[in-house]
């Protein structure tokens, strides 16, 4: 059964989508709920109405309702950063203080499948959903990849979620048991908010703390640090990656299945629409998950060979005059941009830039004259750039991604790619980086309209 939330009050802070998901949730299911946002009512308009018609109190400008008054819990957006002060002042009141996950979890009575990782998680998490689809489950995916998850809740007509999990998202998560919990990677990220590695990854591997011997991890079998700190999981443990022993392999540019022992040719690098080994390393996670839910190597090709490349993942916008266009606006990490550059062919001139994380750019000043023809860096990582990797006759530095891309065609020759994969987050200009990608993308279509 779901949680009971009837002559309940919960508060919530962020109006984003999970704040007005989990309003949603809890109202649908009996509860009183009061959503409050610092920003202006002004700045809101988009949500409020919809909200206060659905009997939702609201709270904007300030959050003196949500600090002062008493609720049975508060559930905290992923974007929201609660003051330490007003934490402690909750716990002094004995007010559980949830993350909409574990508001979504708790309210989900079909299993679910939690996908996280430094990078790779939305290709994955798609890839996996449209394999399970297509082999007659009723799977439908939520969470970091676009609508809340308790949006889709009490459910009615899915066999199983198919949830994108970020770091953010695991902080006040308690009692998540997903029935598979996916670990692609853990890879420097996000440490302005999580001070160090080791907090970042025990966030991830906090997916797979609740699960029994009847649930299952797939793991990345070459990731240093799930190697050093998963021996602990109690569930049934599948492995993807390079080497032999894995269940699902990548070798040779192609991926490979292991059944009864034995390795059998699954696809094709060429077979397919995506770039790029990591993709394939993407494929073989979702395959291991697919797997235990019963899908047979055949669907699982079968959905491969149909698979997309996801909107702003090394997305070929256009080819125009013998130049490539590639909008990589998902990549908010270093580690991401290096993997969008190792998937393309040729020389690539790079448009980097955003509000940068504590991660160090040094290795950018590596790959110039090789990988890299030229770089061009935009937005609050100008700073960081020339600081690490320095000026040159083919460093850039630009104000925003309209003058990067008009800098950009002036270093371009045919056979050149011209990528966006900024490496860092976009709310320096940008409120996500889907706005991002799709304002470079209406660039690039307005240069050769």
């Amino acid at each position: 059964m779901p949680e009971n939330f009837s002559g309940r009050r919960v508060g919530i802070l962020g109006m984003g989508r999970s704040g007005i998901g989990a309003a949603r949730l809890v109202k649908r299911l009996g509860g009183n709920a009061l959503i409050s946002d610092r920003k202006d009512r002004r700045l809101l308009t988009h949500a409020l109405d919809q909200l206060e018609a659905g009997g939702i109190e609201v709270e904007c400008g300030t959050h003196e309702r949500l600090f002062g008054e008493d609720f049975d819990i508060v559930i905290l957006s992923p974007g929201a950063v609660l003051p330490a002060a007003a934490e402690a002042a909750f716990a002094d009141r004995s007010i559980p203080l949830w993350s909409e996950l574990e508001l979504a979890s708790r309210c989900c009575e079909c299993p679910w499948i939690g996908v996280t990782g430094s990078n790779g998680k939305t290709t994955t998490v798609t890839l996996l959903t449209e394999i399970l689809n297509q082999a007659g489950l009723r799977a439908k995916s939520a969470g970091n990849i676009g609508s809340a998850w308790s949006e889709h809740l009490p459910e009615t007509d899915v066999d199983v979620f198919v949830i994108e999990v970020s770091s953010f998202q695991m902080e006040h998560s308690s009692t998540l048991r997903p029935k598979v919990g996916v670990i692609l990677n853990v890879l420097e990220n996000h440490l302005d908010r999580h001070g160090t590695m080791e907090i970042y990854g025990a966030l991830k591997l906090k997916l797979l703390e609740n699960q029994q011997s009847s649930d299952f991890a797939v793991l990345n079998a070459d990731d240093r640090f799930l190697a050093a700190n998963a021996s602990g999981i109690e569930s049934r443990k599948m492995y993807f990656g390079f080497g032999d022993s894995c269940d699902w392999i990548v070798r040779d540019k192609s991926l490979w299945s292991k059944e009864h022992g034995t390795d059998i040719p699954t696809l094709e690098s060429n077979e397919w629409d995506l770039l790029g080994t990591h993709n394939l390393l993407n494929a073989a996670a979702a395959a291991c998950a697919a797997t235990s839910f019963g899908v047979s190597t055949g669907h699982i090709r079968d959905s491969l060979l149909r698979a997309r490349p996801v909107e702003h993942r090394i997305e070929l916008v256009c080819r125009h005059e013998g130049v490539l266009y590639v909008n990589d606006s998902k990549s908010t990490n270093l580690t991401a941009t290096l993997t969008a550059l190792n998937a393309l062919e040729g020389k690539v001139v790079l448009l980097f830039g955003g509000r940068p994380k504590l991660e160090s750019f040094s290795m950018l000043s590596k790959l110039l004259h090789s990988k890299i023809s030229t770089l061009i860096t935009f937005g609050e990582a100008r700073a960081k750039v020339r600081q690490e990797v320095g000026e040159s006759e083919n460093v850039c530095y630009v104000a925003g991604l309209a003058e990067a891309l008009n800098t950009a065609r002036q270093h371009t020759t045919p056979g050149t790619t011209i990528l966006l994969s900024p490496g860092c987050a976009s709310f320096d200009q940008y409120d996500n980086y889907e706005e991002r990608g799709k304002h470079f993308k209406s660039l690039v279509h307005a240069l050769h309209a």
